[in-house]
């Protein structure tokens, strides 16, 4: 498994120190969940904005997948902010590049936007969290889904059907459409999907030409089904009279894998600006 290690924490600590302020450096430990330290923790380290940021990474336990997830999201945001500033200051694409070589060095891998991707962790972009309004309860169902998959895969399957319920009601208070208590998660994923035009019958086209598409957008339903029922069979929310013991970390990551899949492209519709769902409402 991947980790953060000295060196890596001192180049983050450099980064800080140089064009980043205080308040800045706060929201974005804040916005990951990550709790402020004891000022001692900084005692030793120089300047106040690579001392506030070691008082918060002081909290985390860098062995722990989900305090792992947690330093993943605010690196994340801050290599996005400087990747964007090499490509307009010349002196910042060393100091860039020997962040992100150190990070691979570190086990991470990164994509072309140079975002860490590819752990066991699910995960969302930092900014597609970032431009929600409320991103509280999407944060707290992914802590929760990477801290059990491996320890209580039970939980991990029960908190996947819990981000699909989350993802889709708040698409649906995105769209101001009500939904009730009484809704189940097959209910609100289809009306979800209606409000984002990912329905089946929302795919514009000729027969042949939507046919691929309705059918993924069909799987995918499927999978937020499949995941409820499982929930339902194996999850930690009923009382049972035996506990399924045959429910293991791969069922778990099947899960979780499948929420993520469904909940990404959600976010993403909902927050593309050229999405057709976008044409229904100007018209």
């Amino acid at each position: 498994m991947a980790r953060f290690s000295k060196r890596t924490l001192r180049i983050l600590g450099d980064e800080f120190a140089g064009s980043w302020t205080l308040a800045t450096i706060t929201d974005l430990f804040d916005d990951a969940d990550v709790e402020l330290g004891d000022a001692s923790a900084a005692s030793e380290v120089s300047g106040q904005r690579r001392g506030l940021a070691i008082q918060y990474i002081s909290t985390l336990n860098l062995d722990h997948p989900a305090d792992i997830a947690k330093l993943v999201e605010v690196v994340n945001h801050v290599l996005f902010e400087m990747t964007h500033r090499s490509e307009t200051e010349p002196l910042a694409v060393e100091f860039t590049e020997r962040f992100i070589d150190q990070l691979r060095r570190d086990g991470f891998t990164l994509d072309e936007q140079t975002q860490i991707v590819g752990s066991a962790q699910v995960q969302f972009a930092t900014e597609l969290l970032s431009s929600l309004p409320d991103a509280s309860a999407i944060r707290d169902h992914l802590r929760r889904l990477n801290d059990s998959i491996e320890s209580d895969p039970r939980l991990a399957v029960s908190v996947a059907k819990e981000l699909v319920e989350s993802t889709a009601k708040l698409v649906l208070r995105s769209r101001k459409i009500a939904y009730t208590k009484s809704d189940d998660v097959p209910q609100l994923v289809a009306r979800a999907q209606e409000a984002l035009r990912l329905n089946a019958s929302g795919v514009e086209g000729t027969a042949e030409e939507g046919k691929a598409l309705r059918r993924i957008l069909q799987s995918l339903t499927s999978l937020t089904q499949g995941i409820t029922e499982l929930r339902n069979q194996v999850g930690t929310g009923h009382g049972r009279e035996s506990v399924p013991t045959w429910v293991r970390p791969r069922h778990a990551r099947l899960a979780a894998g499948a929420s993520q899949t469904w909940c990404q492209l959600m976010l993403e519709t909902l927050e593309d600006r050229d999405a057709p769902w976008r044409a229904t409402d100007s018209a």
